[in-house]
């Protein structure tokens, strides 16, 4: 009977394990069976917000030239540099003074800007993670309007991270520890999103707002007023400080999505010009836009930001490159700190503007005014959308151009008719930056150069024959960007009315000819020019003099600064 009911008891039990066994398998299977495909409701970021004028240093002081009616600026407050000379702007929402800046850093800030889809173009990757664990099940790259290939378990707990670097052709990944390495983020424009999910059966929604993890610093360089555009090898930094305290402010780190800090801040490199866009066809690289983005926390005190021109170079119209000194420090004037928090936006601009030879205060154009009417960028000349008046890339050359060089007194073209009816050099870009030489008024600038005799005279052999110049010497110290670091003058002689050039010298040494250069005074009775006059005669070089010319007879032009630099 023992035997009996130990078999027995070991049957029963037997066949309650194995329908225990048998249900929770089943269980399993149903738990496993009831899962959910995950979708993507929305993919969104954080807009860049209104940025705020906090300071633009575009202050102008207005002068009438008594000889030629004008209708152009007056002109910019210009900061003075060995190199060259520059105005800046400066425009943030990250100004300790303004209160409704771009605020990323939450989603639910009330003073962020507004949220807008991510372009379809854009990639990101998406990370989900079982709660608990450290392992993907799932780690791709997406766009917005792509769902991802994932069914998730109904009611299991899930984390998700969304990468984006706005950019269209990948998304940077995570290391085994979840971090993505600084150099994938260096002077990008990272977003990150996060969040929890618990899976349920049917259709999962994911809705995912990216935030800007960095503080955008855009930067403008405008180099129309240096007569070329930014080479694609040119490097620019920005920071604060000047000289050998700069420091560069454009930082970025190895960034840890389970905590989201980052970590391990170091410098990043600068910003290339062919990283820089182009903002407007008409004139190419010669305005060219970037953006430094920084996951430095750094606040920069009023007036002491400043861009590193690293390497500037700049091509000209004769295709030349000219190159100016390295790790040129460009100040930008600002009245009120910037703390560059994640999310924030500041935009500075830098126009450039060729340098001038220094003569007795009077700062002059380096070279000769000529008009590109293929640089006119519409049917007629426009304020701020023409470069057709502009100076030569330099002064080596014996003949100038009959149609571009030589003009008529107070002509808006050239050969134009419309005597006295507009100073030439103020339509130079920056606009009311140059002018004509005054005579009409004291100082009579062109009779004190006529009357200067700390100069030299030489003939020069040139690609195109021997040039005849005089010299005025400058004290300032020499430039190696430029050619000449001497005001150089060149007997070009003159157009006659039939538009022929008369009295250039040719030949080594004994040419015969004569130098005309352009005032801004006239006489009214019959609209004769004053301009700056000596011969050459047989090699023979005379005295300079003031005399009248008739207003149909093309001169070279020679501007003078509008305005002394600060």
């Amino acid at each position: 009977m023992a035997k009996v009911l130990k078999n027995f008891n070991f049957g029963v039990l037997l066949g309650a394990l194995l329908f225990i066994s048998t249900s929770c398998a089943n269980k399993d299977n149903q738990e496993q069976a009831l899962s959910g495909n995950l979708i993507i409701r929305s993919a969104r970021f954080i807009a860049d917000g209104q940025i705020n004028r906090i300071n633009e240093d575009e202050n102008r002081n207005g002068e009438k030239l008594a000889s030629i009616s004008k209708s152009t600026p007056a002109p910019l407050l210009i900061h003075g540099g060995k190199d060259f000379d520059f105005t800046t702007t400066v425009q943030s929402n990250a100004s300790a003074a303004q209160t409704n800046g771009l605020k990323a850093a939450s989603a639910t800030s009330p003073l962020r800007a507004a949220d807008v889809p991510l372009n379809n173009n854009i990639k990101f990757r998406l990370i989900f993670l079982k709660d608990g664990t450290s392992t993907p099940i799932y780690n791709e790259v997406l766009t917005a309007d792509q769902d991802p290939n994932l069914r998730i378990a109904v009611n299991t707990a899930y984390h998700w991270y969304a990468i984006s670097v706005n950019d269209q052709s990948t998304a940077p990944d995570i290391d085994g520890s979840g971090s993505l390495q600084g150099a994938d983020l260096a002077n990008r424009d990272f977003m990150f999103a996060s969040g929890a999910i618990t899976g349920q059966e049917g259709e999962n929604y994911l809705d995912i707002l990216f935030l800007r993890q960095m503080a955008a610093i855009e930067l403008k360089l405008n180099t129309r007023g240096l007569f070329g555009g930014v080479t694609d090898n040119s490097v620019l930094s920005i920071g604060q400080g000047t000289g050998s305290s700069f420091s560069n402010i454009v930082q970025t780190g190895d960034f840890n999505i389970f905590n989201g800090t980052f970590a391990n801040l170091r410098d990043a490199d600068p910003l290339r010009g062919d990283q820089m866009q182009i903002v407007d066809n008409r004139w190419g690289n010669a305005e060219k836009i970037g953006r430094f983005f920084t996951a430095s926390n750094a606040t920069i005190p009023a007036n002491n930001l400043c861009v590193k021109l690293n390497a500037l170079q700049i091509t000209l119209d004769d295709n030349t490159t000219r190159t100016f000194a390295a790790n040129t420090i460009v100040p930008i004037a600002h009245s009120n700190a910037l703390n560059l928090t994640k999310g924030t936006l500041s935009s500075t601009s830098i126009r450039l503007i060729e340098s001038g030879i220094n003569i007795n205060g009077l700062i002059w154009a380096r070279t000769n005014l000529i008009y590109d009417v293929n640089k006119l960028y519409g049917g007629s000349y426009s304020a701020g959308n023409s470069d057709a008046y502009r100076f030569r890339p330099n002064n080596t050359y014996a003949y100038a151009d009959v149609n571009t060089e030589y003009w008529n007194f107070g002509t808006t073209v050239p050969s134009g008719t419309d005597y006295g009816s507009v100073d030439e050099c103020r339509r130079v870009y920056p606009e009311g930056t140059w002018r004509l030489p005054q005579e009409l008024n004291n100082p009579k600038e062109m009779t004190q150069l006529s009357q200067n005799t700390n100069r030299t005279v030489s003939w020069l052999q040139v690609p195109d024959g021997y040039r005849y110049s005089i010299a005025w010497f400058s004290s300032q110290p020499a430039n190696s960007a430029y050619p000449d670091n001497n005001l150089v003058l060149s007997f070009y002689g003159y157009r006659d009315a039939n538009g022929n050039i008369q009295e250039i010298p040719s030949g080594s040494s004994n040419g015969t000819g004569t130098i005309q250069y352009r005032s801004n005074q006239f006489n009214t009775a019959n609209n004769n020019n004053y301009v700056l006059y000596a011969q050459v005669n047989n090699g023979t070089y005379g005295n300079t003099s003031i005399i009248q010319t008739a207003p149909s007879l093309g001169t070279v032009i020679r501007c003078v600064r509008n305005v002394v630099n600060n």
